[in-house]
């Protein structure tokens, strides 16, 4: 057997809990076993594609080979196949007592923050009241794999991925329970350790990515390709003032705001106005039968009014953002880095509910890479090429060539 041990620190506050949903419960290993077949699907997708003639049989391969890894069941054609526990076995080392908040309080970071507490809508309140407790931030814990016989480095890599760029708990994708890897450890040698500056931290990112494939048709579900990207957007002194930029911009881009308070948004600025027709629909001046916001583009359940006005996709719960959001701690700085993972929207031939009449599925890759490049403020009817991008150059960096 070979252990490996991962030393994590959590940067943001993380929604997580059992079935009462109290961060007295911890991190429990499903959850982070189950960030890791996350990140292992996203890494190796290019893999599977690359050697089979379509995305169904890629699929199958795909699943097959992530149950050998991670244990549990795949359905192939004639039987289920049984994974067992997977190739290793995960334990979760954590404090006694967490260091937490519990619900209906006033966080005391996130009262002056309203655009933070945007990305954690359902979670936080506005001016910081928490719907539901998190375990605060700046603590760390210690995940070990204890592999049956040799280490895999399709999964070694996946744990760097979730301890670079990923995050736990609810609002995950919004940066919430963003977890920062701070060493790796093959038995009792120090393998890998926390990247000191920005170029350290880029390198290992590319590292990760320098022997995959990158397909260059769309996947069927988050994973990495040709259009898939990751970015360093802004930075700040603490991790509170990176969600609160980020939210900002995004609730800035994302809302109409209000005509008896002058159309100025909670964040403090003007409404751009961006969505027209998604406002016309939701006041009924759109007749078009087959309309859907064109919003829903970042995510399903999307809803308006407190949610009178539901979309939601036919067929399925929710159809989770292709944009990812993380917190990073590098150096002394705090990081907000993007990671656009844009795949098939909705299975071919599913519709999207709006409003209970069933549309065809409209979506195209468009707004997210526009909030990621575009001007503030720039509209296709109102270009305005002198205004200053969204996230300024030269401080949005690549992470990916």
């Amino acid at each position: 057997m070979e252990v490996i041990t991962a030393t994590f620190k959590i940067v943001t506050p993380m929604f997580i809990g059992g079935a009462d949903q109290s961060p007295s419960d911890g991190i429990r290993p499903p959850s982070v076993k189950g960030a890791l077949r996350f990140w292992w699907r996203a890494l190796n997708w290019g893999r599977f594609r690359s050697v089979h003639t379509d995305d169904v049989s890629a699929l199958k391969a795909l699943h097959e080979e992530e149950v050998k890894l991670f244990g549990g069941s795949a359905n192939t054609e004639n039987h289920v196949q049984k994974g067992g526990q997977g190739c290793f076995l995960l334990t979760v080392q954590q404090p006694v007592k967490w260091t937490s908040r519990e619900p209906h309080l006033v966080h005391p970071e996130l009262k002056t923050k309203p655009a933070a507490c945007y990305l954690g809508y359902g979670l936080i309140r506005g001016y910081g009241q928490l719907e539901r407790g998190c375990i605060n931030e700046n603590q760390t814990f210690t995940v070990t794999l204890t592999f049956r016989d040799k280490v895999d480095n399709t999964v070694l890599n996946a744990l760097k991925a979730f301890g670079l760029l990923g995050s736990l708990g609810s609002r995950s994708r919004h940066g919430m329970g963003s977890v920062a890897l701070v060493s790796l450890m093959s038995g009792t040698k120090e393998i890998w350790s926390l990247p000191r500056n920005e170029r350290s931290y880029d390198a290992e990112i590319r590292g990760l990515f320098s022997s995959l494939s990158f397909p260059k048709t769309e996947p069927p579900f988050s994973a990495f390709w040709q259009n898939s990207r990751i970015d360093r957007l802004l930075s700040a002194n603490n991790p509170y003032e990176v969600l609160d930029q980020f939210g900002k911009k995004m609730m800035d881009y994302r809302s109409w705001g209000q005509r008896a308070r002058g159309n100025i948004l909670p964040s403090g600025s003007p409404s751009e106005e961006r969505f027209k027709d998604d406002h016309d629909w939701f006041k009924g001046l759109i007749r078009n039968p087959n309309f859907h916001p064109e919003r829903v583009e970042f995510g399903l359940p999307h809803n308006y009014h407190k949610g009178h006005h539901h979309v939601i996709p036919e067929k399925h719960d929710r159809r989770a953002s292709p944009l990812l959001f993380h917190v990073h701690l590098i150096g002394k700085v705090f990081w907000g880095v993007s990671i656009y993972l844009p795949a098939q929207f909705l299975p071919s031939g599913e519709g999207v509910v709006a409003n209970k009449v069933t549309v065809p599925n409209a979506v195209r890759p468009r707004f997210i890479p526009d909030f990621l490049d575009g001007r503030v403020g720039d509209t296709p009817t109102t270009p305005k090429p002198m205004a200053p991008f969204r996230f300024p150059f030269p401080f949005k960096v690549p992470v990916l060539p």
